[in-house]
């Protein structure tokens, strides 16, 4: 790591003498954040006197880099596609996810379609190099946006609707679609943009891969809901080509796996991510994946005893032995970290403990690429599990209700002697480069007073240090966006957009479509506004003619509860078709502008239809997950 130049404590003195101009940032820069440049304050060099309100860290220019087996690990996706026996065909490079294509007798399987419509027409041109037979049918191997948001670059919603092709699935991804996008989204998709580094200028970017695939590329999230869905396995036969389906939980809850059992490839989708670690938690947030499911599912996928295995990130496994061998240390790594982590959590062990005791033996960390922590760490799948089976109490009551975080903070930054000797210790223990205490030392600061100039510089540079310096992607992402917030450049208009621009890849227009009346009206639930409702006991109906559903959301003091069917007596009618309410969950339309216009028919008064609609909180605020 590149340090301070060693003359500033040399140069301390001459400049308490005056002041330094401030040198600014170009924001019409190609590489903004090549440059990090602040007015230089000696005062931070002197313990004896006070730290100004203006006072910062002393010049320097903090270069963009990444961490060299990173950097080497990004040729692992250069775009290529790869044959696997005699017709099968895997896509790596062009979406974050792979692209598969099966060869059948009758014509075309295409396994997963990326994230994007535009990249991938690009890989059926590719495609289209090898085989010209007309595609019969897509498969989703789960619902994760890079694997499902690009079907219309290869089929036609006209082609689906007509039968000309299917589209396969387990029977739960399309729930998993849209209760991901309805009912967290707005801090899902915050939390993704910081996973995926979505803001990070071009430089941050420079010979960068996501972990387990390429950057993702933006472009149009597409969406065709499918059309043969099953529960637990399919042996069928689509376009003359005998395929077995089998869902194994593991990345997703609704993961399927295919076996061509005529020439013995396994197409594993993302039971193995790849090139690296599995991520057993996510850092953007999900549900809790269960290690023993997956490690049972790699079992599953071993008993195949393929000859070749084709996942959905990274380069095809050719060779039964090799396919047995990379299952099995994954299996075994995934194996390890519970079963280790479960053993010292029976010992007393916290997660903060955990973390430093569990640690992969070196013929599993040491299993390049596949056990390379690129993606996924052993320290945040730790916490997951230790949290999946004990939830968050640790057992210290003191957590049961502990102090307000910011009268902590303000309380610790008093015992420790004040603001000023709070942010010198974190300026000088940033100097020494230990950068993880110097950001939180000034994370203090910050809880008391968010727009503590300094405070803000401290963390923000210490998080560029380590997120440079960091092998994972996940936490350099996060390091680097966070240190953006830091700077100002991800706050109020900013973070809403990106938080809205992520979500839009979790559910798009096209996939608002297929939101059902229920997930809508389960999302209001949410929204419910206890204090606007405090004293409202209401309930309105909700007729669908063109779809012959009747639902009903129930007001009660500051609770919402919805009624499939409308309960006797309702008097607070609204009548509309679902094409109706498709066009007001995209935005294109309102409740209000339907009744005026009569596409939507209102029995009741108006009056207490108003009251019962204000009730509840839609409003999209920006959301800062560092400056807290």
């Amino acid at each position: 790591m590149r340090y301070l130049h060693q003359d500033w404590q040399r140069n301390a003195l001459e400049l308490l003498t005056g002041p330094c101009q401030p040198v600014p940032i170009n924001n019409n820069d190609t590489e903004p954040n090549m440059r990090i440049s602040t007015r230089f304050s000696g005062l931070l060099l002197a313990a004896a006197l006070p730290l100004g309100a203006d006072a910062a860290l002393p010049d320097e220019t903090i270069e963009p880099s990444i961490n060299a087996e990173l950097a080497e690990h990004t040729r692992h996706f250069s775009e290529k596609v790869y044959k696997i026996a005699d017709n099968v065909y895997s896509a790596v490079g062009w979406n974050l996810a792979n692209s598969v294509m099966i060869e059948a007798p009758e014509g075309l399987i295409i396994v997963d379609t990326g994230e994007s419509a535009e990249q991938s027409r690009k890989v059926l041109t590719e495609f289209r190099k090898i085989s010209d037979k007309p595609i019969k049918a897509i498969v989703y191997t789960h619902f994760h946006p890079d694997h499902i948001n690009g079907v219309k670059g290869f089929v036609s919603e006209e082609q689906v609707k007509s039968g000309e092709v299917q589209i396969y699935a387990q029977e739960t991804l399309l729930d998993n679609v849209v209760t991901q996008g309805a009912l967290v989204g707005p801090i899902l998709g915050m939390r993704s943009g910081y996973s995926f580094g979505v803001a990070l200028p071009d430089a941050d970017k420079k010979d960068m891969n996501a972990g387990l695939g390429p950057l993702a590329h933006e472009g149009k999230s597409t969406f065709i809901a499918p059309t043969i869905t099953f529960k637990d396995k399919l042996d069928t036969t689509i376009a003359g080509l005998p395929i077995q389906f089998l869902h194994v939980p593991s990345e997703a809850p609704d993961e399927i796996v295919l076996y061509l059992p005529d020439n013995r490839v396994l197409i594993s989708a993302e039971v193995t991510q790849g090139p690296t670690l599995p991520n057993i938690h996510t850092l953007r947030g999900t549900k809790f994946r269960d290690p023993v499911v997956w490690v049972a599912s790699l079992d599953k996928l071993r008993a195949f005893q393929a000859d070749y295995m084709v996942p959905l990130h990274g380069q095809p496994v050719s060779g039964k032995d090799k396919v047995e061998e990379v299952l099995r240390m994954t299996r075994d790594a995934i194996a390890y970290v519970h079963d280790q982590t479960v053993r010292w959590m029976n010992k007393g062990l916290t997660p903060d403990e955990l973390v430093e005791k569990v640690q992969l033996p070196p013929h599993l960390a040491g299993y390049t690429p596949y056990l390379r922590e690129y993606y996924g760490t052993v320290k945040h799948s730790v916490r997951q599990i230790y949290q999946g089976y004990l939830g968050w109490f640790q057992g210290d009551p003191v957590d049961l209700d502990p102090t307000p975080p910011v009268e902590k903070a303000t309380r610790l930054v008093e015992m420790m002697g004040g603001r000023e000797k709070v942010l010198l210790a974190a300026g000088n223990a940033y100097l020494k480069g230990d950068y993880q205490w110097a950001a939180e030392l000034a994370g203090y600061a910050i809880r008391i007073d968010h727009d503590d100039k300094l405070a803000r510089e401290i963390k923000a540079r210490s998080f560029r240090r380590l997120g440079y310096a960091s092998m994972n992607i996940n936490w350099r992402n996060w390091y680097l966006m966070s240190a953006m917030e830091l700077e100002g450049k991800l706050n109020g208009d900013a973070a809403l957009q990106l938080s809205q621009a992520v979500r839009n890849a979790f559910l798009s227009p096209e996939m608002l479509k297929n939101l059902p009346a229920r997930i809508f009206l389960q999302n209001w639930v949410t929204r419910l506004d206890p204090e606007k409702s405090a004293d409202v006991n209401l309930t309105l109906g909700f007729v669908f003619p063109d779809i012959n559903e009747e639902w009903a959301l129930e007001v009660r003091r500051g609770v919402a509860e919805l009624h499939k069917g409308i309960p006797e007596g309702t008097t607070l009618k609204l009548t509309f078709d679902k094409t109706y309410l498709d066009t007001v969950i995209s935005g294109e339309n309102g409740l209000l502008k339907g009744a005026l216009l009569g596409d939507v028919k209102v029995d009741g008064n108006l009056l207490d239809i108003k009251t019962f609609l204000g009730c509840f909180d839609f409003d999209e605020t920006p959301i800062a997950l560092t400056l807290r």
